[in-house]
């Protein structure tokens, strides 16, 4: 399942670059570079047949690639990285809910609303960078609500302020993975992201997956398990080592 989880968030940074016009392939892995190193700005699809890490490091550190590199648990990969002065940078849990075991959720989700212009798309941008502190840009996310095929955008409001965000992309195998859950911090506690969440399931029983996907921080991942989601694999972040 761990493959499912990482090849789906993999698909869903293409899918974003793409749209974005910031996709790109380079010998052995690929890439997304949108404007000012904001999000999603990774590396990923190593190929550790083909890719040249000691050239791939030094594009790294001369900032004409991504700084971070995200990496499907892997020894042979990961002991290769360290050998060439990468460091682990972040970890986090790829997690998964059968959806057939469960019941949908029952609430009509009134305090949320589709992204379905660019002036909502503006203001996911602002929701999303401020509950997770680095920068989305407003046209990326535009670009996204120009294509809703695959991908829907939400926006959750209290007294009809937009306090909290969220994604879901239904990939090419049929799996839907949630995506950009966020409250603004002065929000945090009161349950908003818990309701965009249960929206998401619903949406994601709506597209008929019998899987759902994500992956999530350490604390994320108490949260997540006790709706039902199950751990099964990491997927690591590596930038370049700096000097000390």
């Amino acid at each position: 399942m761990k493959e499912t989880i990482i090849n789906h968030l993999f698909e869903f940074w293409e899918y974003i670059g793409t749209q974005g016009g910031f996709f790109n392939r380079g010998e052995g892995y690929v890439y997304t570079k949108p404007e000012k190193n904001s999000w999603p700005n990774k590396i990923f699809e190593i190929d550790p047949e083909t890719v040249n890490l000691k050239q791939l490091h030094t594009e790294m550190k001369n900032g004409v690639l991504p700084k971070s590199l995200g990496v499907a648990e892997n020894e042979n990969i990961e002991k290769r990285l360290l050998q060439h002065d990468f460091e682990q940078q972040s970890m986090v849990k790829a997690m998964f809910l059968e959806t057939s075991k469960h019941t949908a959720p029952l609430d009509n989700f009134a305090t949320i609303e589709p992204v379905d212009d660019d002036n909502k798309a503006i203001v996911f941008a602002r929701v999303s960078s401020n509950s997770f502190g680095y920068q989305i840009l407003p046209e990326t996310i535009i670009s996204l609500v120009k294509h809703q095929k695959n991908i829907h955008l939400f926006l959750g409001k209290y007294n009809s302020e937009y306090v909290s965000c969220g994604i879901i992309y239904h990939d090419k195998n049929g799996c839907s993975g949630i995506h950009m859950i966020g409250t603004l911090p002065e929000y945090r506690g009161m349950g908003l992201g818990k309701i965009m969440t249960n929206k998401l399931l619903f949406e994601a029983y709506r597209n008929l997956s019998d899987i759902v996907v994500l992956v999530a921080s350490r604390s994320g991942e108490r949260i997540y398990s006790k709706i039902g989601f199950i751990t099964d694999g990491t997927l690591k972040s590596y930038t370049v080592k700096t000097q000390r």
